[in-house]
């Protein structure tokens, strides 16, 4: 694995056989085929893959490639510190901490190939053949326009997971859309996500704010909100380390046990049961 920058690491490698791999203290893991084909492995759910194909992967320990046909793979490794709000590089990727929080809580780590849209795929290609030019080049500049490149990435990522949480539902209001993508991308802000906030920005009248959001939804805004932060709850507690207060804490939940009672209210395990599981 070559370290290229503090935040992120980029190896291309081919196998014709798998190999056990180090994957320690890493967020999340790009993978991209660059040609080969085989089965895709995690948790012991297997998917094809094939040249072009991408794939999300979590801290998963079950994890492997079935190689069928000698593969080159793209890895992109993300730390955890590159989404952080007060990471040291010269790009301000604070909003993007919120964005990947959403795919993270809305992506299923088991289904395989996660960009549907054949138009998005083209545009993946073309921004991944930017990193891996900038991978063989390894000048003083390939670091900053692969950290900006990974940028758009994540955007059409996010787009493609955004229309999967939709399952082909449409709205009608255009407004409506907008509002719930501002939801997703900042549901780690308390204070735009407050009922205040949000009406003057999508110049809704506050009386009328909570029944314009349930007749669009079907559902009441503090339930999209409260359920939207259990995802990502769920998701950390399945494929990270982190310590269940901190997660609490993150969220915005008072303490380990308030964010237990919603977790059982809501799916019916606690958040060290939905740990266990994945361990098992």
């Amino acid at each position: 694995m070559d370290i290229i920058h503090e935040t992120f690491a980029i190896e291309i490698a081919e196998y014709d056989e798998w190999q056990d791999r180090s994957r320690k203290n890493n967020f999340f893991e790009l993978v991209y085929i660059l040609d080969g084909k085989g089965f895709h492995s995690v948790n012991y759910v297997d998917y094809p893959y094939e040249e072009n194909g991408i794939f999300l992967l979590p801290t998963a320990k079950c994890h492997k490639y079935v190689i069928e046909k000698p593969t080159r793979f793209l890895f992109v490794r993300f730390m955890g510190s590159y989404f952080l709000p007060n990471s040291n590089g010269t790009v301000d990727y604070s909003n993007w901490f919120s964005r990947l929080n959403f795919i993270m809580g809305n992506h299923s780590h088991l289904s395989g190939e996660m960009i549907d849209d054949p138009d998005d795929k083209k545009q993946l290609k073309r921004l991944l053949d930017v990193i891996i030019y900038e991978y063989n080049r390894k000048d003083i500049c390939s670091a900053f326009v692969i950290q900006n490149t990974l940028v758009s990435v994540l955007a059409i990522i996010c787009r493609n997971v955004q229309q999967k949480v939709w399952g082909g539902r449409t709205f009608n209001d255009e407004k409506f859309v907008d509002l719930l993508n501002f939801i997703s991308f900042n549901i780690l802000d308390p204070e735009k996500l407050s009922v205040k906030y949000l009406s003057n920005k999508f110049h809704v009248s506050e009386t009328y704010f909570s029944e314009y959001f349930r007749r669009n939804s079907s559902e009441r805004f503090q339930d999209y909100v409260l359920k939207s932060k259990l995802r990502i709850a769920q998701s950390r507690a399945k494929y990270t380390d982190n310590p269940i207060q901190d997660i609490a804490l993150d969220l915005g939940f008072t303490d380990s046990s308030h964010l237990n009672r919603m977790m059982k209210n809501h799916f019916g395990k606690g958040m060290r049961e939905i740990r266990k599981e994945m361990k098992k």
